[in-house]
């Protein structure tokens, strides 16, 4: 898989991230066996820069991270993870998706690709993911984003997105996925849209198009599956030794102020910040904007 230099142009354009064409250097995919999956990673700059690794939310890929990564790559390297049972990575025979499974792939990724203490960016599934990860291996992260996520999240906008998703899980074409995503408000051209969705579909023996996470991930559970499975994290938040940016969707239904003060406030070393004209998928809404909060939250703390 290579990312087309046009594509990946007019994603930066669309984030207002200021590139020259001619220096767009698409990701280098690669893959890993973690705990017996086989699973994908796309690689975005300087293999001896400092690392970030990139944890997507359900249900998306690591390409939710590109644009992020145009802006970020040029100091950083990126490591964008296909999480287990989703994007290109092997699903779960045995339908294992407990965030304990998430975070040990995180540390067999961070071992098997000798990442030297990373920044480790998380959003809404993959923040929490992150937070398992640092709580049970505080000496292996050099820091910690969750984006617009932490242990307890707003219940009604969480039930109300859950109950959504049977009714877009299958399509006629990759066309029709970005109208109909469009009329829900999503933020992106339509003819970008479609390819950026194109890359998280899959086509089906019936010639319909559907989403290419194990649905067992996401549909079926409620909103109180998903807060029952995150409140436990309160109590492993003081065993979290690295410094942590809780950076929010200023436009968050999901996660409000509130729900971010608390969490930082509960962290041994936590802040947090809005990033403006952003919903739930800050990295998608205002890549810019997060990419910028992440540059000034790793140029502020030390590196070991």
């Amino acid at each position: 898989m290579t990312l087309r230099t046009e594509y990946l142009a007019a994603i930066a354009a669309h984030a207002g991230i200021a590139i020259d064409r001619d220096r767009i250097e698409p990701p280098r995919q690669g893959f890993a066996t973690l705990n017996g999956l086989r699973m994908r990673y796309l690689e975005w700059g300087d293999p001896a820069a400092r690392p970030l690794l990139l944890l997507h939310g359900g249900g998306q890929s690591a390409h939710t991270w590109d644009a992020f990564c145009l802006a970020m790559s040029g100091r950083f390297r990126c490591v964008a993870l296909d999480q287990r049972g989703h994007g290109d990575s092997q699903w779960s025979d045995a339908g294992e998706y407990a965030l304990a499974d998430h975070a040990r792939d995180v540390a067999a990724l961070v071992d098997a690709l000798a990442l030297h203490r990373p920044i480790v960016v998380g959003m809404s599934m993959g923040g929490v993911n992150g937070i398992a990860y640092a709580a049970s291996h505080p000496d292996r992260v050099g820091g910690l984003v969750c984006v617009d996520i932490g242990p307890e999240a707003q219940f009604e906008p969480v039930d109300r997105l859950m109950r959504g998703l049977g009714g877009y899980r299958v399509f006629d074409s990759p066309e029709d996925a970005a109208a109909r995503l469009s009329r829900l408000g999503a933020r992106r051209d339509p003819a970008l849209l479609r390819d950026t969705l194109a890359l998280n579909l899959r086509r089906q023996d019936d010639g319909t198009w559907t989403w290419k996470y194990d649905p067992r991930t996401l549909v079926g559970l409620t909103a109180k599956d998903i807060m029952d499975a995150r409140r436990p994290l309160w109590g492993v938040l003081h065993r979290i030794a690295c410094p942590v940016l809780v950076a929010r969707g200023a436009d968050s239904e999901i996660f409000t102020a509130d729900d971010a003060r608390k969490f930082a406030a509960a962290l041994p070393d936590g802040r947090w910040m809005d990033v403006p004209r952003a919903r739930h998928s800050v990295q998608t809404d205002n890549p810019a904007g997060l990419a910028e909060a992440v540059s000034r939250f790793a140029d502020s703390i030390a590196l070991h």
